[in-house]
């Protein structure tokens, strides 16, 4: 799955100017007709941000428009001047071979293209990339979800890569270990796919605040019980609060993840949370909240003013896309009245394994179709798209998933940006035996809906807990009863 993350204007010409050192393993001319795919395929997004500043109108949308229509000017002139050249990237596999491959993607030309299309042909120009929907048509290229990896995988529907990973300089020991065994592990030993990227959460903190109150900072290895004392520490004045959360719901979704609780299981399609494990976790939430200790803000995930963006806040939980879609573009909106001094720690983790980390996760998985019709032209861009040439193209500015090359980690401010992808310590043979194919999303998100009313109803003392987690058992339960029905009338036809 690829998610579209909100980015703003800089992150565009940052992408078309970071080759001007040469470096990378492109040629110049290469790099030039880089940044003239590059180049086409941004110029329609800037021509809708001109628009949109004309509408507005007044004086700052003015000199903002000036400046996007000087470097539009620029950039044409430095294209068209050096857009001549006639030499041609040979296909690595075959110099004399014209290659066409197929990639399965959902998520249309131009995410395809932003994303990897347009960097993959700048180099392969001998190479036609065909995005197709229909997996009759057997793929040669698969973008997984890690479950579905999981279940192409025990079908056999996936080419082992170990036959084609033999270039040292692709210089597989150069990703991270922890991700590649892990992948590794479900493919019970073997290599099926490869990620380019993997995604994991932190705990944020605003060292201004802490060295306000004479608060020592958080640690790494830090447990949730450990973080809402810490944040109960912070006076009650000026709107200020120790930890900021979307909902209470969404910091009981953080805390059981810690604890590798589940509100269902899969197998038995039974409800699990009327438990005292639950119920602990709900008394240390409804605590924390009585204690003011928490500064709740909800929105959409990409907003420039949550409390701790704002300075309100002494920490947020949040995953390493946060940079990109929250802080990183407020700094880009407020410039120098931004000023945030934050630095990050690791995830809250359970008191019985201080190392490791349960919140890690892997968003796409690149594999080659076990009956791909051209095997070499595919795995060369499985190759590219995973290589060091990728990672150092996207390390010059952020990028809302965590590059498995971590040597190439977005980092202009010398940040604990390791807290991020150390210790990737996790049992995902559990997580892997989940059958969530049983529930569709639709009614998951009506369950997680009931939990959130629940746990609500407790906080306000509508509810008794007790009372709570009991509501939630039953209507949940009637949910589960009717889609048990419909997988059983649907397993007949």
């Amino acid at each position: 799955m690829i998610t579209v993350l909100k980015a703003g204007p800089p992150e565009v010409f940052q992408r078309t100017n970071m080759f001007n050192d040469g470096s990378g393993g492109f040629s110049m001319n290469t790099i030039l007709r880089l940044n003239i795919y590059i180049f086409r395929n941004r110029l329609l997004f800037i021509v809708g941000i001109i628009n949109s500043d004309i509408k507005k109108g007044g004086y700052s949308m003015s000199k903002r428009l000036t400046k996007w229509l000087s470097v539009i000017l620029l950039m044409s002139v430095f294209f068209t001047a050096c857009s001549s050249t006639k030499e041609a990237i040979q296909y690595e596999g075959d110099s004399k071979m014209q290659a066409t491959i197929t990639v399965k993607y959902s998520g249309g030309d131009e995410a395809f293209n932003f994303f990897y299309g347009d960097l993959f042909r700048a180099k392969y120009p001998n190479i036609d990339v065909k995005l197709i929907n229909n997996l009759e048509d057997e793929p040669d290229v698969l973008l997984l979800s890690f479950a579905k990896y999981g279940e192409y995988l025990d079908e056999g529907k996936l080419y082992d890569l170990n036959n084609v990973i033999t270039d040292e300089a692709f210089k597989l020991e150069n990703m991270n270990q922890d991700v590649i065994d892990f992948v590794r592990k479900r493919g019970r030993g073997k290599l099926y796919g490869l990620p380019p990227y993997f995604n994991n959460q932190a705990l944020f903190y605003n060292k201004d605040m802490f060295d306000k109150y004479n608060i020592p900072y958080p640690t790494d290895g830090m447990t949730w019980e450990e973080v809402l004392q810490l944040a109960k520490r912070f006076p009650l004045e000026d709107e200020e609060g120790g930890l900021y959360t979307r909902s209470l719901s969404d910091l009981l979704s953080n805390m059981q993840q810690t604890k590798g609780l589940e509100r269902i299981n899969t197998k038995d399609m039974k409800v699990t949370v009327n438990t005292d494990s639950y119920k602990e976790l709900f008394e240390t939430i409804l605590d924390a909240n009585e204690s003011q200790a928490l500064n709740i803000f909800e929105h959409d995930g990409f907003a420039k003013n949550d409390p701790f963006i704002m300075g309100q806040s002494a920490m947020a939980f949040e995953y390493y896309s946060y940079l990109n879609n929250n802080i990183y573009w407020a700094k880009q909106e407020r410039g120098e009245d931004f000023n945030l001094n934050w630095n990050v720690v690791t995830a809250p983790v359970d008191e019985s394994n201080r190392e490791a980390t349960p919140y890690f996760f892997i968003p796409t998985i690149f594999a080659i179709n076990a009956k791909a019709q051209n095997v070499q032209a595919a795995w060369e861009f499985v190759k590219f798209i995973n290589g060091e040439e990728f990672a150092k193209i996207h390390s010059r500015t952020t990028t809302g998933d965590i590059p498995t090359r971590t040597d190439y980690v977005y980092n202009p401010e010398g940040k604990r940006m390791e807290v991020f992808y150390s210790n990737l310590k996790m049992d995902w043979a559990v997580v892997s035996d989940r059958d969530y194919k049983k529930i569709p999303i639709n009614v998951w998100d009506t369950f997680n809906g009931i939990v959130a009313s629940e746990l609500k109803a407790a906080a306000v003392g509508v509810k008794t807990i007790d009372e709570a987690l009991g509501s939630i058992e039953e209507r949940g339960q009637v949910l589960l009863d009717k889609q048990s029905v419909e997988n059983s009338m649907a397993d007949d036809k």
